[in-house]
């Protein structure tokens, strides 16, 4: 589509959806199932992100060939978009079968580690401690 056909789209569905009306939200595990994600939305929050998905589009040559920003910062501080969030939407000019995955390995850092050991430490006092405490007790209960 034209730029100038996606401008018409998105300044329609802009007028004529109320954002005081409008809800749109990403949930993940509010329901039965623990691990399901779903949109919950009425038609005005479906409709004014739609509006946003295409000016996403309508941007994304432009994005793509910037040095310095090559992503379009998603908004979700409108009133309108509530849930789990989307910081950006990262255009690609690759077709689906070209990009490739990042498949970096995870490196623990500094603090993933002191939070793991961090953890470790607090279990192993408290079974210390517990241990302790029900040896005195029982000391205590049937004599030395």
């Amino acid at each position: 589509m034209e730029k100038e056909e996606l401008d018409k789209i998105i300044q329609s569905l802009t007028n004529n959806n109320a954002e005081d009306k409008a809800s749109f939200g990403l949930y993940y595990g509010e329901g039965e199932d623990e691990d399901e994600m779903h949109i919950k939305a009425n038609k005005e929050g479906f409709e004014l992100f739609a509006a946003e998905l295409l000016k996403a589009s309508r941007d994304s040559e432009t994005i793509i060939n910037n040095t310095e920003k090559n992503y379009i910062d998603f908004e979700w501080r409108k009133e309108w978009m509530s849930g789990e969030m989307i910081a950006y939407i990262k255009p690609v000019s690759e077709a689906r079968n070209e990009i490739k995955e990042d498949t970096t390995p995870h490196v623990e850092s500094f603090k993933d580690k002191m939070f793991k050991y961090g953890c470790l430490s607090l279990i192993a006092i408290v079974v210390i401690g517990a241990v302790i405490g029900f040896y005195t007790i029982f000391r205590w209960l049937f004599g030395s």
